[in-house]
């Protein structure tokens, strides 16, 4: 669950009475969580010039919706980091989903439409389901980790011992916590792409660029794929922002990122190549 205070901020985001001064005055009551408020906001993502100091600016920089989300997802953040389910790697969990984030944020601002904050934090909450799983069921998560099988298997076992699986969950939690349906279906199914659960809507148009944040994170993560695996993520890539070779760009970019915001936040990173010399193997 987030904490009170960023169920509180989410509240007050969702009430036409609420101000962005009183959503300010919930998050500096909180040390920790407007510590991280302002570490966003004074970003590299946010270069503007003008740096913020105090809640009340960065409110009005980011706006009340970001506010909202970033309230969420350092609250998750923050209360995550370690379990009891021996076979979940914690650390590398949050280390992925701040690579599929900021990969989010940053294919965003190439893509007409895209909220690149909002990317952020529906790729960076992408795969809460499998969090929630290894925090409410440790043990019988554990037996289901241990087969080490393919995602589509896995998640057949998970419906078998659980009755849903962990992407159906993340869906779940989307629509309790207040995200947009949208970006709710599209986590949900981001790694079925074709299902006809996604339909030709934006819902599939987010769902696809999640899909291509999850194949540029996995790459930080030390996956290396075979050729076929890289052509079907630059013809993905390109259907997506409408640019070709447009992932080498954006992957170096996102290990960039990745580094300085893993210092910031105190998430692990490790040494990537570039896009380039991970494809040559």
């Amino acid at each position: 669950m987030p904490s009170q205070t960023a169920l509180q901020v989410m509240r007050l985001c969702q009430s036409d009475a609420a101000s962005l001064e009183d959503i300010a005055h919930v998050v500096q009551a909180d040390p920790a969580l407007s510590a991280e408020v302002l570490k966003y906001a004074n970003s590299a993502f946010l270069a503007t010039g003008v740096q913020v100091a105090s809640i009340q600016r960065a409110a009005v920089k980011l706006g009340m919706k970001t506010i909202s989300h970033l309230a969420l997802c350092f609250s998750l953040v923050a209360a995550n980091r370690k379990g009891s389910c021996r076979a979940f790697d914690y650390e590398r969990f949050w280390s992925t989903s701040l690579a599929r984030a900021i990969a989010g944020k940053t294919l965003a601002s190439h893509v007409k439409g895209s909220d690149p904050d909002e990317l952020f934090t529906c790729a960076l909450l992408s795969h809460m389901g499998e969090l929630v799983l290894a925090s409410v069921f440790p043990d019988e998560y554990e037996i289901i980790l241990a087969e080490d099988a393919s995602c589509e298997t896995r998640k057949t076992m998970e419906r078998m011992r659980f009755a849903i699986d962990s992407a159906e969950l993340t869906a779940e939690l989307f629509l309790d916590w207040g995200l947009p349906a949208t970006y709710a279906l599209a986590a949900g199914f981001h790694e079925e792409l074709d299902t006809s659960e996604l339909g030709e809507s934006t819902t599939r148009n987010v769902a696809e660029l999640l899909n291509l944040c999850c194949r540029l994170a996995a790459l930080c993560s030390g996956d290396r794929p075979a050729a076929p695996w890289f052509e079907a993520t630059e013809k993905l890539a390109q259907s997506v922002t409408g640019k070709d070779d447009i992932c080498p760009m954006v992957f170096d970019t996102v290990v960039e990122q990745w580094h300085e915001w893993g210092k910031a936040f105190a998430i692990a990173t490790t040494a990537c190549p570039s896009y380039e010399e991970v494809k040559a193997g």
